[in-house]
């Protein structure tokens, strides 16, 4: 295993759980302590992560993530009303790609109890393919693959092979990160090579954020701003952001309080 996979590795290993040790790592890659702790130093030198003493802890909110339960319970109302103005622009027969997120949870139930007839639904997420099971009149996909727990997506060469073989009218893509510099980034790195194999296959590309999703960056480049087509976001995102974002081609979808 090369180096940088290794770092790949121990920051995955680290959204995990909050902290490991370097005789774990060592175990792990069999190799020898003094290459763990070199490892570690450079990892804390970038800012990734924070040494202590016999192994390192996660605290730096670039590789952050929280798990979909927690997620849930943030900006409840936003991202229903961002789910809604991303439901209206489904056509009839539509075969759309949703990802794992809170927001495109949102969006599966409304598919699952609107008027939408003859859609094909293809998920990578656990928890939405389980609120679709029920809904016999939905053509529903699931892609498998390595499963992560904490955010209940699957991920991995499985599933970006599974996605590579399939073509979509529309994917509906969570964003951790958005910034008009770095673009679309996310915590873990195999989050973010999924992501790009949904975005390669399908015809129109969307991003689902709220407000609290912009001027951040996290670890994993997914795309460049102007690798989506559209970015659905809600009221509380400020103007000359969406100005910019429409300068740079970005077609933006403003839901509105209440919608």
């Amino acid at each position: 295993m090369l180096t940088e996979e290794r770092k790949r590795a121990i920051l995955d290993i680290l959204q995990e759980k909050t902290s490991v040790s370097v005789g774990e790592l060592r175990d792990l890659f069999s190799v020898s302590d003094v290459t763990i702790r070199k490892i570690l130093n450079e990892l804390d030198d970038y800012g990734y992560l924070k040494r202590t003493r016999g192994g390192a802890i996660s605290l730096t909110t670039s590789i952050r993530e929280f798990e979909e339960k927690e997620k849930e319970k943030t900006n409840t109302a936003e991202k229903k009303a961002i789910a809604k103005a991303a439901y209206e622009i489904i056509k009839d027969g539509e075969t759309v790609f949703i990802d794992a997120g809170s927001t495109t949870l949102e969006l599966t139930r409304l598919i699952k109890n609107g008027s939408k007839r003859n859609i094909v639904l293809v998920t990578n997420a656990i928890n939405l393919a389980v609120e679709m099971v029920d809904a016999e009149d939905i053509d529903l996909i699931l892609i498998g693959g390595n499963v992560r727990h904490r955010i209940l997506s699957c991920v991995g060469g499985l599933a970006e092979k599974a996605i590579e073989s399939l073509f979509f009218d529309k994917v509906f893509l969570g964003a951790n990160s958005i910034d008009i510099e770095h673009g679309i980034t996310t915590p873990n790195t195999y989050e973010a090579q999924v992501k790009q194999c949904m975005l390669k296959s399908a015809k129109e590309k969307i991003v689902l954020a709220d407000y609290s999703k912009f001027n951040e960056v996290s670890l994993a480049k997914v795309c460049p701003i102007n690798g989506v087509d559209r970015i659905i976001t809600d009221w509380n995102a400020a103007e000359p952001g969406i100005k910019k974002l429409r300068e740079l081609g970005v077609d933006v979808i403003v839901a509105q309080s209440g919608a």
